[in-house]
């Protein structure tokens, strides 16, 4: 009885993964032989801390063409465009921390096309297509601009958030 419980609560469990019977083999260590340890100083990187220019901060990843006009059609949507924002392309920017615009109150808005606000620095936990607002700040996190740009359900998502927030 209670090997068929188990059974059934391991086949629930795995549903859908390869499984794998492994024997049980002795793999014998080999002898560690000639071990140098080589001393490398490595130079810790800060963080910068962003200035913000705008009222509205764009946060991605990377801005492709396709992107950057899918982008700018968003934007538009909401009487905006790519020069009335901050954009913050995150492969330019590494080791950015954007905790002093807490401080500063100088943000009204950010949103995040696709990156995880911890990666900043940032202690705001979202849910997707939802406005969060911390601070005075409101926060949306969204899709990346690729993941979204034939997706009509996460736009329609997306807009909705937006309307709210502007």
């Amino acid at each position: 009885m209670y090997i068929e419980k188990n059974t059934i609560a391991l086949q629930q469990l795995f549903a859908g993964e390869s499984i794998y019977l492994l024997k049980d083999e002795f793999v014998a260590e080999l002898p560690v032989q000639n071990t140098e340890i080589y001393s490398q100083s490595i130079t810790p990187t800060t963080a910068q801390h962003y200035q913000p220019k705008q009222k509205v901060i764009i946060l991605v990843k990377s801005l492709n063409p396709a992107d950057s006009e899918l982008l700018g059609k968003i934007l538009g949507a909401v009487k905006l465009d790519l020069l009335s924002v901050d954009i913050i392309e995150l492969v330019k920017s590494q080791h950015l921390d954007l905790s002093q615009i807490f401080v500063q109150k100088s943000v009204n808005q950010v949103i995040s096309f696709g990156i995880d606000l911890s990666e900043l620095k940032l202690d705001v936990s979202l849910v997707p297509y939802q406005i969060f607002e911390k601070e005075g700040i409101k926060f949306i996190y969204s899709g990346s601009l690729s993941d979204i740009q034939n997706d009509i359900p996460k736009k329609k998502a997306l807009w909705g958030s937006l309307k709210g927030m502007f």
